[in-house]
């Protein structure tokens, strides 16, 4: 309850800065922006936006699935997409912007998505793989560094976004231990549990997909980077591009 009033909030704020457009053409405005817009479970876009910023994450090493993860300088959003090899048609690191109107916001578990408007049960629906090229364009190659935070000071403003973690280490009773567990000899999809210096404990959520998921774990303290994510009342990380340093 606190944290979809904070959410509310947060969005409130930022809607008060909403820009404004008298040519009617399509504009661009910041993801932060965009996904103010969705105060509820979902959110149509009948307005002729335009989101554009670096792709930092997507199949590639089968750490998302069927998505990918697009930032600029005010958040990030993850883009439900339909197609196969992501990575080969939005390679890590290319600047793509996103033609909005018609698509749709909805919030699956704690966090934001954009993608087609639902047909089922599920909040939206993957954006169609021919929209690559057409709704979805790549338009050069972006720049971006990951931010460095503490376990401590994540917030709801990180939520969607990538952050990177120093001198981290496995929790003791999970060292030596894969990222992932198996059943019947498969990876299963998994959470692990870092901590800091302080003892401050943060998530990683490993999908069964993931290229490295049976790699072991660090056994002494490492950095890691991913998309900070949050549901069941708790955030979690979802490291991105085998970044475990």
């Amino acid at each position: 309850m606190i944290l979809k009033l904070l959410l509310l909030l947060i969005s409130i704020a930022i809607v008060g800065c909403a820009p404004q457009s008298e040519s009617g053409e399509v504009q661009e405005v910041s993801i932060a922006y965009l996904k103010s817009l969705c105060r509820g479970s979902h959110y149509r876009i009948a307005s002729d936006y335009k989101i554009s910023g670096t792709v930092v994450a997507t199949d590639w090493l089968g750490e998302l699935h069927n998505s990918f993860l697009l930032v600029d300088e005010t958040a990030g959003v993850e883009v439900a997409l339909e197609a196969d090899n992501i990575a080969e048609q939005l390679p890590i690191y290319s600047r793509v912007e996103i033609l909005c109107s018609g698509l749709m916001l909805a919030r699956v578990g704690g966090k934001i998505e954009l993608g087609a408007p639902a047909t089922g049960s599920f909040p939206l629906d993957n954006i169609a793989g021919d929209m690559i090229g057409r709704t979805i364009r790549v338009v050069g190659t972006g720049d971006f560094s990951i931010p460095t935070k503490s376990i401590k000071e994540l917030s709801v403003e990180d939520i969607g976004g990538v952050a990177r973690f120093d001198d981290v280490e496995v929790c003791e009773s999970e060292r030596g231990l894969a990222w992932c567990d198996k059943v019947e000899n498969e990876a299963v999809t998994t959470f692990r549990t870092i901590v800091d210096a302080e003892g401050n404990a943060l998530y990683i959520r490993t999908l069964s997909t993931c290229h490295y998921a049976l790699e072991d774990m660090p056994t002494k303290k490492f950095s890691v980077a991913g998309i900070v994510d949050y549901a069941d009342d708790r955030y979690f990380l979802r490291i991105i591009n085998h970044a475990i340093i």
